[in-house]
């Protein structure tokens, strides 16, 4: 077997010692830790498999540097080559490098994501990584996601969908489906905002001469009999609880949907990952503040899983904002 002491695993990149359990991968002889092997389930450059890459062809031995040495003449130190071609093979070395197809980087001061106490697959989808996508509360979701597989339903119920409705969606990164039900909703609202406007103009018109004359300092109470009394109050108020019927009605369909709907975001973003590992894509860990965290490749692919998935504030403000904006225009 050659002597890998000269070369590092590139899963860990770790420096290989004679100790080591090492193995080859059969059709590059590209060297790994058993270990390593078995953590990635396949070759790290397997995605260069196709053009006939052969590891020991395109790298060459780590050559330490020589010590330097006196020139008794000129009274200079210097560095004598390692043998008489050194500039050639370092100059090799460099073109010959694989280039490989790393993830993004991982902030890996990040130590908030776990392994998931259970083991097993749901829709031959490791539940770790699930959980890993998940972040908060996966407990909850990953019941649902296995009442999803083992009754091949659709429907559950979502009290934070209920209450929060597309904001809900849009924090747990459903940004498709949330969105959708966002135009949806908006929609409601303008529609019943101009019905209000052209079949009951004397009930808005007063809403807005009491909203543009009443004084929250004053302690008299406020005289809506205007606002009661106008002739097509019945007209406003039948229009205002279709528009609120149809608000609830979208809000109890987001609330059934919405566990479904998120089972297919964290099962699309695994998906996604995966393929690139297939790839032969790898995981390359970071350096924060100048201090390098001692992570192994399952422990960067949950803090990757979990940047992709977990929540986000932001996309629900942005919505809020939009709405607030749009809405007060009017």
């Amino acid at each position: 077997m050659p002597n890998y002491e000269d070369y590092k695993c590139p899963v860990c990149n770790k420096q290989f010692t004679k100790d080591d359990d090492i193995v080859t991968c059969p059709e590059c002889g590209t060297p790994h830790h058993r270990e390593c092997y078995n953590l990635t389930g396949h070759c790290v450059n397997k995605g260069l498999h196709a053009s006939g890459y052969s590891f020991l062809d395109e790298h060459k031995p780590i050559i330490p540097e020589a010590p330097k040495q006196h020139n008794a003449n000129t009274g200079e130190y210097y560095a004598p080559p390692a043998d008489g071609n050194s500039n050639a093979t370092n100059q090799n070395q460099g073109e010959n490098q694989p280039t490989q197809m790393p993830f993004p980087t991982i902030q890996t001061i990040q130590f908030d994501i776990p392994e998931y106490k259970e083991q097993g697959e749901i829709d031959g989808v490791n539940i770790n990584d699930i959980a890993a996508t998940i972040r908060t509360n996966p407990q909850r979701f990953i019941e649902k996601f296995k009442d999803f597989s083992a009754k091949k339903s659709k429907i559950s119920w979502n009290w934070g969908a209920f209450f929060f409705g597309s904001y809900y969606l849009l924090f747990r990164k459903m940004y498709k489906q949330g969105v959708a039900f966002f135009c949806v909703l908006f929609s409601i609202v303008l529609v019943g905002d101009a019905a209000l406007f052209k079949f009951a103009p004397k009930y808005m018109g007063a809403i807005q001469n009491f909203v543009s004359t009443y004084d929250p300092r004053s302690t008299a109470m406020p005289d809506m009999s205007a606002i009661m009394n106008a002739s097509d109050a019945q007209t406003a108020v039948k229009i205002m609880y279709i528009m609120l019927g149809a608000l609830l009605l979208v809000r109890i369909i987001i609330a059934m949907f919405a566990d479904y709907f998120y089972k297919g975001t964290v099962f699309a973003i695994i998906k996604s990952v995966s393929e690139q590992l297939d790839n032969g894509a790898n995981f390359i860990q970071s350096s924060l503040f100048g201090m390098d965290a001692d992570l192994d490749q399952s422990q960067m692919k949950r803090l990757y899983l979990g940047n992709k998935g977990g929540v986000t504030f932001f996309a629900p403000l942005v919505a809020y904002f939009v709405f607030y904006i749009v809405t007060s225009m009017f």
